[in-house]
């Protein structure tokens, strides 16, 4: 498949949202009865997924290398949620959602969803700051940090376009914070489990030509269940705890493989909702506001959307120019000649 293919919305801010699928779960019996390609993956081992034009569309990032003490660190990780889980409350819609049927929570800054103005993902004070303590601790700050190298690592435009979108932001208001201070990502989710296995879906919301960094967790056999299936590309792949990967979630339709009884999956992800990025290139406003203080600007704005969207996809480095762009992003001022509104 080509990235060029990818559902985005006009102007390259989010994904088109898709329509509603059944709420089903995925076996590995659905899964060959479909006739889906079905990889073994020991978690360890780094790949990318390239598109028919060479662009990365996906990293299966695993874990950081020479990282003897890994495994005890994503256990620490998964014993830090699983503590967590009864200090939050949960509304009926964080239980049964369209991601599937777990407990989880958001925290960082996004925006969307109705919001007037980029701000905290809304919590309650007590669940704040449970997951203020999830932040904190050192197991879960090193997977953060490791999914944020990994994007500059593998997605240098991508990550440039964030990092100076962002410095804007928070130095626009200060008073948005980052979750971590080793990751780019400004929001973070945690899916608590013990049964974190998604249906179908798109986060729509989120920047199309971005990838979320996704951790599984828990005790599971990977080789029976907890797969990342990738539908567009009719694959599966084996998705041990304690990997990590990165796919362009808001337009890449993907799900997980059910677990079996008795064992425990949960996830880690961080996000970027892609209201914020248009936010900072309205001139910090709405839309709405822009078309109100500044016709002319609005009109400008809206008249570059089309080109913004077809262009979008040079974003995705291409694998045989991927040093090239890591070169020229550290650089004190990168500049790419085919992405001239970076």
């Amino acid at each position: 498949m080509s990235a060029s293919t990818f559902p985005i919305a006009r102007g390259a801010y989010v994904g088109i949202r898709q329509d509603a699928v059944a709420q089903d779960y995925w076996t590995l019996d659905r899964l060959r009865a479909e006739g889906y390609k079905i990889e073994k993956w020991d978690g360890r081992r780094r790949f990318v997924i390239l598109d028919n034009n060479g662009r990365i569309i996906a990293l299966f990032a695993g874990q950081p290398e020479n990282a003897n003490d890994w495994d005890e660190v994503t256990r620490q990780a998964s014993e830090a949620m699983s503590e967590a889980r009864p200090r939050c409350t949960f509304t009926s819609a964080r239980l049964v959602h369209a991601r599937g049927n777990y407990p989880t929570q958001g925290v960082g800054s996004s925006f969307g969803g109705g919001s007037k103005r980029p701000g905290p993902i809304k919590n309650t004070v007590r669940n704040a700051r449970v997951l203020a303590d999830l932040c904190k601790h050192p197991a879960i700050r090193r997977i953060a940090g490791f999914g944020s190298v990994m994007l500059a690592t593998y997605a240098p435009r991508i990550h440039l376009k964030i990092r100076r979108r962002l410095r804007l932001l928070y130095e626009r208001y200060p008073t948005l914070r980052l979750n971590f201070d080793n990751s780019l990502y400004p929001a973070a989710q945690f899916n608590f489990g013990p049964n974190a296995v998604c249906f179908e879906h798109t986060d729509f919301a989120n920047d199309p030509i971005n990838w979320c960094h996704i951790t599984a967790l828990g005790r599971y056999d990977p080789t029976q269940g907890g797969h990342i299936i990738l539908l567009d590309l009719r694959l599966a792949v084996e998705f041990p705890p304690g990997a990590s990967i990165l796919i362009p979630s808001g337009v890449a339709r993907h799900a997980n493989v059910t677990i079996r009884p008795g064992e425990i999956r949960q996830a880690f992800t961080q996000f970027c909702a892609g209201g914020l990025l248009r936010w900072v290139d309205a001139g910090f406003q709405s839309l709405k506001e822009f078309g109100e203080r500044d016709p002319q600007g609005r009109a400008q704005f809206d008249a570059e959307l089309d080109e913004k969207t077809r262009t979008s996809v040079r974003f995705f480095s291409r694998w045989d120019e991927l040093l090239e762009d890591l070169r020229e992003a550290a650089k004190p001022n990168p500049t790419f000649s085919d992405l001239p509104e970076l």
